[in-house]
């Protein structure tokens, strides 16, 4: 069965003491993974417990320690005391429903960033950093396939990030995490096309439902968009020192690129906003045609009622009641009424129904 996905919203522990960690029930069992590398080695291995995390030894190049699941105590327990990290930072990482945010330590910087995970409906996943001396710490609550990428990357002994330092690592994440908005983006944009051009050749109510759920996206997209443009922006000048001179360029392409999808999703939600118009505006132009076309049968109809009416009454002496050709009369009178009306209203334009 899989596992209920938490709500990224308010903090699941209201009223608790500051720095508790509410370890959800159904938290999966920690998954750590230590590579430690610089230009010459590189080394990948899994941690079978905490206590073996706790015996690690130093290393003169870039440790990056990541934590996929946090359905273990003592392993916070051993971040805390042999990594120094926050403990309040170790509340976020488990509530998994901070906003993007920056956060100056003591012991160390602490990021908390937003990906992408594509589905129906899309998700938003918490990715949190902690940098101290030469270490990196990552957090996810479940295994995810945003830093792939950078881990095969890392494998290689040529790779640009091999030659520099734990900041340049740690920008390299934040880039995987905002490079998951592209192909989500690429997606929203593609359905926001066919949505359009369905609504354009055949108007209907029919993809009012998949504009919905596409907006629903964008919304999700939107929230956390500009949170995350502020957090580099935040990288870049308050917490500065953490990276060095020859990082920040990086760091300002990576705040383009946030600003890109900030103006991407922007577009995308006026995008959806006038398709949504166009559907609207095209289901009531047709609904007026539709009792336009009613109003003139209702046109047609009414003289007519009024002579049958008329002949209908129960009077003796009516003249043309014993004339032989009457009835025939008064149907051509009644057939000569309709075709005039019928004609008036072809070409003052309401019988038109979808051509317009």
């Amino acid at each position: 069965m899989a596992r209920k996905k938490r709500r990224h919203g308010l903090a699941s522990n209201p009223g608790a003491a500051p720095g508790t960690l509410a370890i959800p029930a159904d938290a999966l069992r920690p998954t750590v993974r230590v590579t430690t590398y610089d230009a010459q080695r590189f080394e990948s291995r899994v941690c079978a417990s905490p206590k073996e995390l706790a015996r690690l030894a130093p290393f003169d190049g870039v440790t990056w320690i990541e934590v996929e699941g946090f359905g273990d105590p003592e392993l916070f327990d051993v971040l805390e005391k042999h990594f120094l990290t926050p403990r309040l930072a170790l509340e976020d990482v488990v509530s998994n429903s901070s906003q993007p945010k920056v956060e100056l330590y003591e012991s160390g910087l602490f990021v908390v960033a937003k990906a992408v995970k594509l589905g129906n409906p899309s998700e938003l996943e918490q990715v949190s950093l902690f940098v101290r001396g030469r270490v990196l710490i990552t957090f996810l609550d479940e295994p995810l396939h945003v830093l792939t990428p950078l881990r095969k990357r890392l494998e290689d002994q040529d790779s640009y990030t091999r030659r520099h330092e734990v900041d340049f690592l740690a920008y390299r994440v934040l880039d995987c995490v905002v490079d998951t908005y592209t192909p989500f983006l690429e997606r929203l944009g593609a359905c926001l096309d066919e949505v359009e051009a369905e609504a354009i050749e055949r108007p209907s109510s029919r993809p009012l439902r998949r504009l919905y759920e596409l907006m629903r996206d964008l919304r999700l997209s939107i929230r956390v968009a500009l949170p995350m443009r502020e957090l580099v922006n935040a990288l870049r000048h308050e917490a500065h020192g953490y990276f060095k001179p020859d990082t920040l360029p990086f760091l300002a392409d990576l705040r383009d690129h946030a600003q890109g999808i900030v103006e991407l999703s922007a577009h995308y939600r006026d995008l959806g906003t006038d398709v949504r118009e166009l559907i609207h505006g095209a289901l009531n132009l047709r609904m007026n045609q539709i009792m336009r076309l009613l109003t003139a049968v209702t046109a047609v109809f009414i003289p007519l009622s009024f002579v049958t009416g008329l002949y209908g009454m129960n009077f003796e002496h009516m003249p043309e009641l014993d004339w032989r050709y009457g009835y025939f009369l008064v149907l051509g009178v009644l057939l000569a009424i309709a075709a005039l009306i019928l004609r008036w209203l072809q070409r003052q334009g309401w019988t038109r129904v979808g051509d317009e």
